[in-house]
């Protein structure tokens, strides 16, 4: 196919998107962000909808990049379809049915799904999308064409005909000191950090919202202790970006986003490139010199170069572009010599958590019955409640970055039968009558995925004797807590659980050394959050949000140092790092601000409650 006898559309390029959801988490696997009738059972009220030009009469045939996402668990009629008008007349397919294929990944492929033939007249058309359930179809892309080639399925047929079709220039946005990927807790704290110490800092993020975990989007709660020995300063930052309120799947003022935004938007050495996914890397004698990135409404591209780099994504994503050695799963406990890991190394890692909640009104409502696509229950495997937690956990036997929209969209499928269960079958159903499911994340909540491989590895004996390195940095207090599959939901499910426990190993506060917080292998490039330099077993303590933004903070102080002294991140160890200690003794977050972060410090239980 070409331009001479094929228009592409885009979906978040429309001219009105409708009431449908903008999602970018899966661009990296899929090709695109797209659009998804994020409409929690009740069918979106208004379409998508947009012009387009046909600069050639003829005879159209309609294609639309679509999927069945209900397909890996369900041979049923799947619920998240929707259809096309063509100038105000629906086609007659109803799209996001799936790909026809032996295997469940095959029919669960994103996928081009053939409509009808259409007599164009040249001149200005209309397309719109209508969704018919509300429970998540979606749309990539439009594709008209009077040639009769069928659209490959593949990623890479697929990048090739955008590449045709929908060529995008790069935009050069310049050359920085410190560039910061990912802005969860600690890319905004390296940010900041960085750019109070004089840096000129661009900050990177894939969605519209800051925070990762703890935005509105996700509705993790904060966990973990600041300012700790030996560097008592450090952590004033998250006090100023960090909601003063404990809680998971609340409503989404009580993650209070505009902390995050009023701080770095007083930054003036910060500039913020929202909405970015960072899709690329160009090197230079093994160094990253630039990274690449695509905008997810209009799928702008921009291009960003910079002195040192920071992964903050948690899952290591400009990492693996850059080629350095990155790891997933569980190590075999002879690798380490931990006690706690398994005897052989797996695939393994803890899961994702789609939070969601539903509330009890004064008037009815009715929701679809699952019954002939949703998850099998019954009355002593369903979990009436109210709330999801941190044990509603799904993808724990799945790649975390392969597998990524699968295990999200499992998280969704488990809770819209679990509320349709209540809503339709329950023997107490009639307790239901007036609950309304209120939210649903369509956002990942993740623990766990790649770790990147530092000078320094921490380990479990490092936590629990302790072995005290002379380069220790922020301090975790979190105890090793690790997430297994619950028994009980397992063996229900097996494979497809969803219902996890905690289990908990004591450790003294520990001070993080900073080896585990740059690259081995890319001598310019930092890391902070949960793809630092650790074995799964010692991941368990430094994970949680509070710690992974003061390991923000400090990479953020030591991207200062390099940006001043023209050094990188292994100097900094090997010949500069009382400059950092000096650093570190100062911090760089306000005191002048009221001090909140006194919740949710230390977990001494892992035991499950709907209000945790």
């Amino acid at each position: 196919m070409d331009k001479t006898n094929s228009l592409m559309v885009l979906a978040t390029r429309f001219d009105d998107t409708g009431d449908w959801t903008l999602e970018q988490q899966f661009v990296l696997q899929m090709g695109s962000s797209y659009l998804l009738a994020h409409g929690l059972g009740t069918p979106i009220a208004k379409d998508p909808t947009t012009r387009i030009n046909i600069e050639k009469p003829g005879k159209y045939t309609l294609w639309v990049r679509t999927k069945n996402w209900t397909a890996f668990w369900s041979e049923g009629k799947t619920p998240g379809i929707f259809q096309v008008k063509i100038n105000g007349v629906a086609d007659e397919a109803e799209f996001g049915t799936g790909c026809p294929g032996a295997t469940r990944a095959e029919r669960a492929a994103w996928y081009w799904q053939r409509g009808g033939t259409y007599e164009l007249p040249s001149g200005e058309c209309e397309i719109s999308l209508h969704d018919l359930s509300g429970l998540d179809g979606r749309c990539d892309a439009i594709l008209l064409t009077t040639s009769g080639d069928v659209p490959g399925n593949s990623l890479e047929d697929y990048r090739a005909l955008r590449a045709e079709l929908l060529p995008t220039p790069t935009e050069d946005r310049g050359h920085f000191d410190f560039v910061v990927v990912g802005a969860g807790m600690s890319g905004l704290c390296a940010a900041i950090a960085a750019a109070r110490n004089g840096a000129k800092v661009a900050l990177l993020q894939d969605r519209y919202i800051l925070g990762g975990n703890n935005s509105s989007e996700v509705r993790v709660g904060l966990g973990g202790q600041i300012n700790m020995l030996p560097y008592p300063s450090l952590g004033y930052i998250l006090n100023e970006i960090g909601p003063d309120r404990i809680g998971n799947a609340r409503g989404a003022h009580h993650y209070q986003d505009w902390k995050k935004w009023d701080v770095i938007a007083a930054e003036p050495n910060i500039t913020l490139f929202a909405g970015y996914t960072v899709d690329g890397v160009e090197m230079e004698d093994g160094k990253i010199k630039a990274v690449t990135a695509v905008e997810a409404a209009r799928q702008d591209r921009i291009r960003v170069s910079g002195y040192v780099f920071s992964d903050c994504t948690g899952d290591a994503h400009l990492a693996v572009m850059a080629g350095a050695r990155t790891m997933m799963g569980r190590e075999a406990r002879s690798e380490f010599g931990e006690s706690l890991a398994p005897e052989k190394a797996d695939g393994y890692t803890m899961g994702v958590s789609i939070e969601w909640y539903c509330e009890d009104w004064n008037t009815p409502c009715t929701f679809p019955d699952s019954l002939d696509w949703g998850l099998r229950l019954d009355e002593e495997t369903v979990e009436p409640v109210h709330r999801a937690n941190w044990y509603w956990e799904v993808g724990m036997n799945d790649d975390q970055i392969a597998d990524a929209e699968k295990i999200r969209d499992y998280g969704m499928y488990v809770a819209y039968s679990t509320f349709s269960y209540c809503k339709n079958r329950l023997a107490k159903k009639e307790d239901w009558e007036c609950t309304h499911l209120t939210w649903v994340s369509h956002v990942s909540g993740k623990r766990e995925s790649r770790r990147i491989v530092g000078d320094l590895i921490l380990r479990e004996q490092d936590l629990t004797r302790p072995i005290p390195y002379e380069d220790g940095t922020c301090t975790t207090t979190w105890r090793i807590d690790q997430h297994y599959p619950d028994p009980r939901n397992a063996g229900k499910y097996p494979g497809e659980e969803w219902m996890s426990i905690g289990k908990l190993v004591p450790i003294d506060p520990y001070a993080i050394p900073y080896r585990c917080l740059y690259s081995a292998d890319i001598p310019n490039m930092f890391m902070a959050g949960r793809d630092i330099s650790v074995t799964h077993i010692a991941l368990g303590s430094v994970r949680v949000m509070r710690t992974c933004a003061m390991m923000g903070e400090v990479v953020g102080l030591a991207a200062s140092v390099c940006a001043g002294k023209k050094i990188l991140p292994r100097d900094i160890y090997k010949t500069h790092f009382s400059d950092l200690v000096a650093l570190m003794k100062k911090g760089a977050g306000r005191t002048d601000v009221p001090y909140t972060q006194f919740y949710h410090q230390v977990d001494r239980t892992g035991h499950q409650a709907e209000d945790r």
